[in-house]
């Protein structure tokens, strides 16, 4: 094969199927042969329209497993990988002279990374959606086990997330109570990672509309999911003292008014997803920090460390992860693979194969 299919985001709704060349590959870089990847809230709303940090026009896609197809002996070395390893691919590409990658926070550097990428920028293949993914210098790759399904090794971002988000930020300690706001495939890693890191009670907080993920966070080991009145429902639940950590990732204003409502003194709430709508305001929100002494933090993915562990924990086989995976689609259906969450309540995550024939 010398070319390679991809999804092209030009702009809101504008997506295209397109043909690129395979890129030669020198001493320092690669190519990946994608085997799936799974769709992320950041690309439905780059879709969307919503998403300003993505460089259009870009392939979309940056939650992904493949096997190395072409690799140069310099990137061999640096990576510590050969040609036809198995590996996943980190979503940043930290120029590694800025102040934050200097700082060990690469997740901070302003270089576009995988799947926001333009196409015009060298080397077009930046994303997942496509058959091909070229492994740019800067890549932070690590290698897979070969007896996973690549449906559920495309999970390692969330899954990955959801153990840093609810213990190095969170600061959760073993017996404390957690909400998470929210039961995406974000809000559902967070739960996973709770359930990990030894919480006392896992409560996962959602809406009408959310009975079928809700079941899923069940299934996953939460203790209690609420809809409706949840603010006086996790109040009864903990006599009264709320959660000692609250994730939100939820992505509205409102998740975040919940998120503060439930979180007890002395609380550290995570928030994660992107407040949207009309909320509280700030004034509320430096309220309630100061009456109760509130720690509220931001995120942004992960410290690489928090991959392997990750990828270990997909591999046990602990947790039911296929119940988040509720959807297959092939590149040429890639706008309804992020269509999937809207047309379907009931849909998790969606998942990209570039041929199908080989999941």
């Amino acid at each position: 094969m010398t070319t390679s299919r991809a999804a092209v985001l030009h702009g809101e709704g504008q997506l295209t199927i397109e043909e690129f060349p395979l890129p030669r590959i020198g001493t320092d870089d690669g190519l990946l042969k994608i085997e799936a990847t799974g769709v992320c809230g950041t690309d439905i709303a780059a879709y969307r329209g919503v998403n300003p940090f993505y460089e259009l026009p870009c392939v979309l896609g940056h939650e992904l497993v493949g096997r190395i197809a072409e690799l140069g002996d310099g990137a061999a070395r640096r990576w510590g990988v050969a040609a036809g390893d198995r590996i996943v691919v980190e979503e940043y590409l930290p120029c590694g002279t800025c102040r934050s990658c200097l700082a060990g926070a690469y997740q901070m550097c302003r270089v576009p990374r995988y799947g926001g990428k333009s196409i015009h920028s060298g080397p077009s293949l930046y994303g997942g959606y496509a058959d091909y993914l070229y492994l740019h210098p800067q890549a932070i790759v690590h290698k897979v086990s070969e007896d996973v399904p690549a449906e559920l090794v495309q999970l390692f971002i969330p899954i990955s997330n959801g153990l840093d988000w609810v213990t190095r930020v969170g600061g959760l300690h073993q017996g404390g109570t957690v909400v998470i706001v929210g039961p995406g495939p974000h809000g559902l890693a967070c739960l996973v990672g709770a359930k990990e890191a030894g919480a006392g009670k896992v409560i996962v907080v959602g809406t009408s509309a959310d009975e079928a993920r809700l079941a899923v966070a069940r299934e996953l080991g939460a203790d209690h999911t609420l809809t409706g009145d949840v603010i006086e429902q996790v109040a009864h639940l903990t006599d009264g003292t709320f959660a000692d950590v609250v994730v939100n990732v939820a992505s509205s204003a409102a998740g975040l008014d919940t998120a503060l409502a439930v979180a007890g003194d002395r609380a550290t709430v995570v928030q994660a997803g992107v407040a949207k709508g009309a909320g509280g305001g700030a004034e509320s929100i430096v309220d309630a920090m100061n009456r109760r002494v509130l720690t509220l933090r931001g995120v942004r993915g992960r410290p690489s460390r928090l991959v392997p562990p990750a990828l270990r924990l997909i591999e046990s086989g602990r947790y039911p992860l296929d119940l988040l995976c509720t959807g297959r689609f092939s590149i040429e259906d890639t706008e309804k693979a992020l269509n999937a969450a809207n047309d379907d309540p009931g849909a998790i995550r969606a998942t990209v194969f570039p041929d199908l024939s080989h999941r």
